[in-house]
């Protein structure tokens, strides 16, 4: 299970990198063995929730790098490696809300899969309560 979640944030953290880099008009989208559009969701043509300009050219790299760097750091702490385990879900929560907040603003048909990823993650965290010592098959020790 601790292996499904590694790429989901893996594929997270990716989805959102894309908007650094839109396709731009006239390019024609990555292959298909690649992921196509579906890895790649963001293009310069398409209607974003604010205008194009200066605020969207800001908000944009700021979401996609705060919620990549925290679907990493998620993955350093599932690895245990520098990230404390408990920061786990909050780093998941964290990096899906900014996500979401990415893909609405660039909202467009191709949003479709990195909403899904996001509202996974959320699941797990949120709804199964998953946290580093349940994926890597630890029991969790309480306070008694």
């Amino acid at each position: 299970m601790w292996i499904l979640m590694l790429i989901l944030l893996l594929l997270g953290a990716q989805l959102n990198l894309a908007a650094i880099v839109p396709l731009q008009v006239g390019d024609s989208p990555p292959p298909w063995w690649v992921g196509g559009r579906l890895l790649w969701p963001f293009a310069v043509e398409t209607r974003t929730l604010l205008p194009a300009g200066d605020l969207l050219n800001a908000v944009t790299p700021i979401l996609a790098f705060a919620s990549a760097a925290c679907f990493l750091l998620a993955v350093a702490a599932l690895l245990r490696r520098v990230v404390p385990e408990g920061w786990f879900p909050w780093l998941i929560a964290t990096g899906a809300v900014l996500s979401i907040a990415l893909q609405v603003i660039w909202f467009s048909g191709w949003v479709a899969f990195p909403l899904l990823v996001d509202v996974a993650l959320l699941w797990a965290v949120l709804g199964q309560h998953v946290t580093v010592a349940s994926l890597r098959g630890r029991r969790q020790e309480t306070a008694a």
